[in-house]
Formats: structure tokens, C-alpha cells, sequence
């Protein structure tokens, strides 16, 4: 873990950098102090379900809800292609293939 001016740290797994008071990463989890091997320490390992999106914009690469139209970390708008989004213009209405995951009668909610 590397420290920065006023007490704010990087986290050691996924180099986030996260506030003084949070006593965890905010990404990926990871005690401020001890904790596993940072090399093998499965870093943010939330589950992608169908309709989840990762942000493109500016290398953000954030993992996005497939309820969220714009991008959690940096704001920018959901892009079916720019996104790599798995809304309903970018797999099967045009008869392409599903997004990964996705089995026959998978669908998303848009509420």
C-alpha cells in the first residue's frame, strides 16, 4: 500500500485510490492493513449478469448495471457499441448471437 498527501492510500491489489477513513478498497474490497498476498487477491470480483456493461470512455473501464444508462465512475452514457453493453440493440433483435451468459428467453427488465 502506498500513502498519499493527507492520509489518503492506494490500494495494494487494484492500485485504487481511496479516501483515509475507508478501512477497505472501495473497489475491490481489500483491507488498508494486512490482507493476502495483493498478487493473488481476486480483485473486484462482482458478478456480470446479462445486460451488464463495461464503460470505454476514456479507458474508465467500469463495470456498469444493466440498469444504469450512464457510467457509475465517470458519467459517460451507455453506447451499446463503444460500451461493449448488452442492451438490447447490440445481441439478438437483429438476429445475432446472445451476449455471453445468456440462455433461451434470457431477457432485461428496462424498469
Amino acid at each position: 500500500m502506498s500513502w498519499t498527501a493527507g492520509g489518503d492510500w492506494m490500494c495494494s491489489a487494484c492500485q485504487h485510490q481511496n479516501f483515509k477513513k475507508r478501512e477497505m478498497c472501495q473497489r475491490c474490497g481489500y483491507p488498508k492493513y494486512g490482507g493476502p498476498d495483493p498478487a493473488t487477491y481476486i480483485c473486484n470480483a462482482t458478478k456480470v449478469l446479462a445486460g451488464d456493461w463495461y464503460c470505454t470512455a476514456m479507458n474508465c473501464q467500469a463495470h456498469n448495471y444493466a440498469s444504469r444508462s450512464s457510467c457509475y465512475s465517470c458519467g459517460a452514457l451507455k453506447n451499446d457499441h463503444a460500451a461493449g453493453g448488452y442492451g438490447s440493440n447490440a445481441y439478438g433483435s437483429d438476429g445475432s448471437a446472445d451476449p455471453p451468459g445468456w440462455k433461451t428467453g434470457d431477457w432485461v427488465c428496462t424498469r
